[in-house]
């Protein structure tokens, strides 16, 4: 509360108050009126009363709004700690929004051997592309670097993948349509670049700018056609320097052995699209 308000609040106490003794007084004067006094004494009691309430309410708004600053400026000191976000795309998108002009973006995108999609957010993942080619164009974002991660007996058993060779369908060794829809995009776009390696850590990773990390947690859904995301932990440094220093090097062992995509085929095309990767 703002201190010329909380003197004006307590002004009116005071001049109740005085009003309230001033009749206790008066009442000296004039025959004994038991009712008057009870009065009197009711009034005195719900003037102290209330402002005892007053006092503790402005007292706690006051601790909490002291806790809040102390909080913030603990943040800003140490940094904001590593958190878990249900709501996996928008945290995304705010982390994303949240990079220094000039960073790089770079996603270890993890399909397991079945092949499953993330059925479960896939409209929040066309927002999130959005984005990312938003704040591309704009120069927020340097460079796009998208890596499409197998499992290594996936790409043992696939020559075409092993070749730079992505197609859009169902089963081990291939991608969903709306990741096939944004990689094309990809490919057509300047500062972005896609790749095909083995899977060093089987999850979804993004490193936003040279501060920020994100890991997606996920479940295999019952009829085993898809995966439910459940939420995705974020990192920031500092203080969290030493897991996204760890999640870089999972970045350098996956780039050592990638190849560029050259081709996405889809089940629908009558020929294969062809694109040309910048780096």
């Amino acid at each position: 509360m703002k201190p010329i308000r909380r003197e004006l609040l307590n002004g009116l106490f005071v001049l109740v108050l005085a009003s309230l003794i001033h009749a206790g007084f008066e009442a000296f004067h004039v025959n004994f009126n038991i009712v008057l006094w009870a009065l009197i004494v009711m009034g005195l009691a719900m003037a102290v009363s209330g402002y005892v309430v007053f006092e503790s309410l402005v007292s706690a708004n006051e601790r909490e709004e002291s806790t809040r600053r102390r909080e913030e400026e603990w943040l800003k000191r140490v940094g904001t700690p590593a958190r878990l976000e249900p709501s996996v795309i928008p945290a995304v998108i705010e982390t994303l929004r949240a990079v220094s002009p000039g960073s790089d973006y770079t996603v270890m995108y993890y399909f397991d051997a079945g092949g499953g999609s993330h059925s479960n957010w896939d409209s929040h993942r066309e927002e999130l592309y959005r984005v990312a080619f938003e704040l591309l164009k704009r120069g927020i974002i340097r460079e796009y670097k998208r890596i499409i991660c197998f499992d290594s007996e996936v790409l043992a058993n696939d020559p075409e993948l092993r070749s730079g060779i992505l197609t859009v369908g169902t089963g081990p060794g291939t991608i969903d349509r709306l990741n096939g829809d944004h990689c094309r995009t990809m490919m057509g776009t300047e500062n972005c670049s896609l790749y095909i390696a083995p899977a060093v850590f089987r999850a979804i990773v993004a490193l936003c700018g040279t501060d920020k990390a994100s890991i997606t947690l996920e479940m295999v859904e019952q009829d085993a056609t898809g995966r439910a995301t459940l939420g995705t932990l974020l990192f920031c440094d500092p203080p969290n320097r030493e897991i996204i220093e760890r999640f870089r090097q999972v970045e350098r062992a996956t780039e050592r052995r990638m190849v560029a995509v050259r081709e996405i085929r889809f089940p629908d095309d009558v020929a294969p699209t062809v694109g040309v990767t910048t780096r």
